[in-house]
């Protein structure tokens, strides 16, 4: 079987993924033009769903962390480029997302809609607009520029600048003295407004990348006053991976353990990789407190996916790579001349090749590999689980032909034997159906009740999440509960729709070879596994979840603007002033409340449709016995002449070996990754 462990002992890579990607597009085309009109029991529009996702499919990877934690130049390091400027203090709260273009772009989308675009821009061109756009001006970097930029993007019109406004800036930022600074606020909130606060950055550039379906995003820092904001969070929420970029020294981060508490999802925690970095300034000490982080956060995140780098370390290698000289790097870059000096010096010493040298120093050699493996590691398993899907399409087709050449074989030799075949099938079937009767009125008896699985999965997760919504602290924390209620709503369905398929599944293959046996019928296959993706689809339907005709909390997912929590406010969109805004205890009462009240109604409407879903699995059995009825009885009444009945034969015979041929392909790809 396929299996992580199996990836990692293969040491596959994202360029490996790539080709057998394209190798498997092929293989789903042969299929389908072999399948034809035969129903081998595989739901095809489900298949080409999947095999349309993994066409379009990316890997985003999330770079998250503290302010001057070193994300940029940690960022610069991995697509090889010192694009994203280094020497600024970031100040927007706008997600700067990294891509493979074969032309520099720059896209900047601001708070009014307005959007500017770069094209075939120089990097230094680019380099300086997002300089401009995502740093703190010197004039302003002793005021909390964020939160001004927060209340314009909420408010659609700049603050009025009073004692109860800046105590509300003081109460959040945790700056002090802001009253002194009042004639600063008011020149940044003059000045700033729609027009000119990024909400979204999109950077596109011909990163000298092996792999060009990655996309990076680089978050606002995770201790910028405001805290995790709705759109870094839905990024981080559906995030293939995330880095978290802490610096090496202190090890201990409150930051770190918050952002795993308080602001990811538990599902998000799988993804999650911590990042140490500045390991050169702390070489001599580089591996003792590696092993710290592992002891310190092995309960947060697992040890083998904390890592200690450099980022200048890798610079210095990539220029190596270009072909520069030490002493080129060492006369154009002023700042990395030191790293030159000290870690020339060692590699001499230790007897490596430059390039060797840094690339080991930085630890990248270490991360990379991991970071990989890890990101393909779901994408692979889908690729090998298309695989055995289509194999056993395969199969299926094969008896379904080896079962038509056995009755044209036996309309040929005598019509007679043929008609008494054929009634004899058409019994066996009829004692299928009633069986099957008997499988549902079963299956509905253990699945659908007070006492079901689904029931008790269902009160329990009301008990449990009742009790976090009520303990949250904050906004963050209401935020991430809310998102783990969702992400195990969703397991709780896919679970117990597994169980359901893997009982009829079990009930029909125990049938089976009995039927087959006793009247030489074969049992039409059911792809459980595409009624579990249509039931999981009509199950969650967060658009049917309202209120009379208020707005959902889950339509208007937005924690910032708290009087949206308020039956009232989703009504209308209303404007309620700073004082509103500041009266946090008030509104985070009813926030629970109505969050509550929502999140109960969210199981109950999940409730009645997973019930209506039970009846894909009624109506996935029914048709296909209906269809196995239909061709016996179209093969009765068609009695062909043996010329005819030798090609068609001839034509079987010729598919099952093209059919085996696929096979053979197929078991050989498996083979190799198991």
């Amino acid at each position: 079987m396929f299996t992580e462990t199996a990836i990692q002992k293969n040491n596959l890579k994202l360029q490996d993924y790539k080709i057998y990607k394209q190798q498997i597009l092929d293989i789903f085309q042969n299929y389908k033009n072999l399948r034809g009109e035969i129903n081998d029991g595989i739901d095809l529009k489900s298949l080409e769903r999947r095999i349309e996702n993994l066409k379009n499919n990316q890997f985003l990877v999330a770079v998250a962390g503290e302010v001057k934690a070193g994300k940029s130049t940690f960022i610069n390091s991995l697509i090889k480029e010192e694009i994203l400027p280094t020497d600024v203090l970031q100040a927007t709260n706008a997600l700067i997302e990294i891509f493979y273009s074969s032309k520099p772009y720059l896209k900047v989308t601001y708070a009014s809609g307005k959007i500017e675009i770069l094209e075939d821009e120089a990097r230094e061109v680019l380099k300086e607009k997002l300089k401009e756009i995502a740093s703190i001006s010197e004039e302003y970097r002793d005021i909390p520029v964020t939160l001004i930029d927060l209340y314009i993007l909420e408010n659609k019109k700049s603050p009025f600048i009073d004692d109860e406004f800046i105590k509300y800036l003081e109460d959040k930022s945790g700056m002090e003295n802001l009253k002194e600074l009042k004639y600063k606020l008011e020149n940044y909130a003059m000045n700033r407004s729609l027009d000119n606060i990024p909400v979204r950055i999109e950077l596109g550039y011909p990163f000298p990348w092996e792999f060009d379906e990655i996309r990076l995003v680089d978050m606002p820092g995770v201790n910028a006053v405001g805290g995790v904001h709705d759109i870094s969070f839905s990024f981080l929420d559906k995030a293939n991976a995330i880095l978290f970029v802490h610096p090496i020294k202190p090890v201990e981060s409150e930051s770190f353990k918050k952002f795993i508490s308080s602001v990811i999802t538990n599902k998000s925690k799988e993804n999650l990789f911590l990042i140490l970095t500045h390991s050169a300034v702390f070489f001599e000490e580089k591996e003792r407190l590696l092993e710290e982080a592992k002891r310190i956060y092995s309960s947060l995140v697992s040890p083998d996916r904390i890592f200690a780098v450099d980022s200048i370390l890798k610079s210095i290698h990539e220029d190596l790579q270009k072909g520069k000289t030490l002493a080129e790097i060492k006369k154009e870059y002023r700042h990395k001349r030191k790293w030159v000096v000290y870690f020339q010096d060692l590699a001499e010493e230790e007897g490596l090749d430059e390039k060797e040298a840094f690339i080991k120093y930085s630890g990248f050699h270490e991360l990379i590999p991991v970071l990989e493996n890890f990101l393909i590691s779901a994408p692979f398993k889908e690729l090998i689980d298309i695989l055995k899907t289509i194999k056993a399409g395969y199969e299926e087709q094969v008896n379904i032909h080896k079962e038509t050449i056995r009755l044209l074989q036996s309309q040929k030799k005598d019509r007679e034997e043929f008609i008494i075949e054929i009634e004899k099938k058409q019994k066996g079937l009829k004692k299928l159906e009633t069986y099957c009767y008997f499988v549902l009125e079963e299956a509905s008896s253990i699945f659908i009740g007070v006492h079901s699985p689904i029931e008790n999965s269902l009160d329990q997760l009301k008990i449990d999440y009742y009790d976090r919504f009520l303990n949250s602290k904050d906004l963050e924390e209401i935020r991430k509960h809310y998102r783990d209620a969702e992400n195990d709503l969703n397991r709780i369905v896919q679970e117990n729709l597994k169980n359901i398929s893997k009982f009829f599944r079990e009930k029909l293959e125990q049938i089976g070879e009995q039927y087959r046996e006793e009247y030489n019928i074969q049992i039409p296959k059911i792809d459980f596994s595409a009624i579990e993706e249509r039931c999981r689809k009509e199950v969650i339907r967060k658009e049917e979840i309202t209120k009379e005709v208020v707005e959902s909390i889950i339509e208007n997912w937005n924690f910032l603007k708290p009087w949206k929590w308020l039956k009232s406010g989703r009504t209308k969109r209303i404007v309620v002033g700073e004082r509103e805004v500041l009266n946090e205890e008030a509104y985070l009462k009813s926030l629970k409340n109505n969050l509550i009240e929502s999140f109960v109604e969210v199981i109950e409407t999940l409730r009645d449709q997973f019930y209506k879903a039970f009846e894909f699995y009624k109506k996935g059995i029914g048709k296909l016995l209906e269809e196995k009825r239909n061709y016996l009885e179209n093969l009765k009444k068609e009695l062909k002449s043996n010329e005819k009945i030798d090609y068609e034969i001839l034509m079987l015979e010729k598919n099952i070996a093209l059919i085996e041929k696929e096979v053979k392909i197929i078991e050989g790809f498996l083979k190799g990754l198991s």
